[in-house]
């Protein structure tokens, strides 16, 4: 299905953060681990873009993530906070205790590509779930092109599912080297496998030389019914459904698909 680790965009955890510097879903987040109460768990953390803030609100906090290098931007970042930084695949860990917040955010459920790995995910989250936690996560909504859409779509990752042969010129940005990088990608959709891949070209001069480098990362799209039978099937119920930040209505229009669920007895 796919040919590479699905992580070569998360190698460089000082520039993904210069990428990314947004506080995305942080209020939302923060504001169930105020509902529920710790100790809180966020699985796929990163470098700590959103378990941070919540442990500066005084909550135990834990985070999990696959890649050795992220965690530790991350534990440089958190400086004295009492976060525990954990390296496990989200498939498999096993803590031995349960949390009454557990959390994905910047979509990362999207990284589990095949059926097989979302349940596995499912399957650690509910043995890891307090009987009266929570499980929270989103995931872009799909969503086609009509008849009424531009040519160009211009809004990141929340892009029609289809394939683009022609590289799509993304803005610059300045790295940590302070280097201009110009980012160009192609897109391909697999219909069958619900996986849009992403190829990205990330180009910049060092003296008069241009240096390329290429980074690959496939996102699965989870339709909204189907969804909800991924979290029945697997133990959960969902108690709310969002579109968006602002809390709205799940619409065909929305970006995103944001769910709350507990688990099912």
């Amino acid at each position: 299905m796919i040919d590479h680790d699905n992580l070569e965009a998360f190698a460089d955890p000082v520039d993904y953060d210069r990428q990314d510097s947004s506080d995305t879903g942080v209020a939302f987040y923060a504001a169930l681990a105020r509902e529920t109460g710790g100790p809180v768990l966020e699985i796929a953390c990163g470098t700590g873009r959103v378990a941070i803030p919540i442990a500066r609100q005084g909550f135990a906090m834990t985070g999990l993530d696959v890649v050795p290098g992220m965690l530790e931007r991350a534990r440089s970042k958190a400086t004295d906070l009492p976060i525990r930084w954990i390296e496990g695949d989200a498939r498999t860990f096993d803590l031995g205790e349960r949390f009454r917040l557990i959390f994905l955010t910047g979509n990362a459920f999207q990284a589990f590509v095949t059926n097989a790995d979302q349940e596995a995910l499912l399957g650690r989250v509910r043995a890891h779930l307090h009987d009266e936690g929570l499980f929270a996560f989103e995931t872009r909504n799909p969503r086609w092109r009509t008849c009424e859409d531009r040519d160009e779509d211009h809004d990141g990752l929340f892009v029609n599912l289809e394939t683009r042969a022609k590289e799509e010129v993304r803005p610059s940005f300045t790295d940590a080297d302070g280097r201009e990088v110009r980012e160009s990608r192609r897109r391909t959709y697999d219909h069958v496998a619900q996986i849009l891949h992403w190829t990205s070209y990330w180009r910049w001069h060092e003296g008069s030389e241009e240096r390329t480098k290429i980074t690959r990362i496939a996102l699965r799209y989870t339709f909204p019914q189907e969804l909800a039978a991924l979290l029945h099937y697997n133990g959960f119920t969902i108690e709310r459904r969002y579109g968006d930040w602002n809390l709205e209505p799940l619409t065909a229009a929305s970006p995103s698909i944001i769910v709350v669920c507990r688990r099912r007895a």
